[in-house]
């Protein structure tokens, strides 16, 4: 289920975030300004459009997922906007303004979000942002079983409907 980044109007050095104040607890998920995010020298920050949410997301906020060790304690595993800054070493392949996706280690419930240059890729074209965030996860998992598990065509990849080989 896509969850769409409000466009409040936040100072220069704040950005809206999901937050929440204990793992497991009954009270309810808020809105909250935080520091915005700067990209460090190899990172993409994108400025998140929509966010989704899956099981693993559920189990971070019951305290059950830890984040890895580095990664934001904001919610959201995956997300996907437009490129709003980057890093120094990641001058050439993004773009400012670049529809971008990324599966993330967390934070992707802001309003920006920094995302290590190799995990973000180009959203495909006729995929809405909030059909970008949402189908992300479940499409390169579904990508992996049939490329890498299945055997499935070299170039399902390039494509995002899936058109069974004949039976011989």
């Amino acid at each position: 289920m896509p969850f769409l980044c409000p466009s409040i109007p936040v100072s220069s050095d704040k950005t809206l975030a999901v937050h929440f104040d204990k793992p497991a607890g009954r009270e309810t998920l808020y809105i909250k300004e935080v520091p915005t995010p700067s990209p460090g020298e190899v990172e993409v920050l994108p400025k998140v459009a929509a966010s989704a949410l899956n099981r693993a997301d559920f189990l971070q906020r019951q305290g059950q997922y830890s984040p890895p060790p580095g990664a934001s304690s904001i919610l959201g595993l995956k997300a996907s906007g437009h490129v709003a800054e980057l890093g120094p070493s990641c001058q050439g392949h993004w773009k400012i303004k670049d529809p971008a996706m990324a599966l993330l280690p967390g934070g992707g419930q802001a309003q920006y979000v920094t995302v290590p240059k190799g995990l973000p890729m180009l959203i495909p074209e006729g995929l809405s942002l909030p059909q970008a965030a949402a189908v992300l996860e479940a499409w390169l998992t579904a990508f992996q079983l049939l490329h890498f598990v299945g055997k499935e065509a070299p170039n399902a990849l390039n494509t995002l409907s899936y058109q069974p080989r004949p039976v011989t």
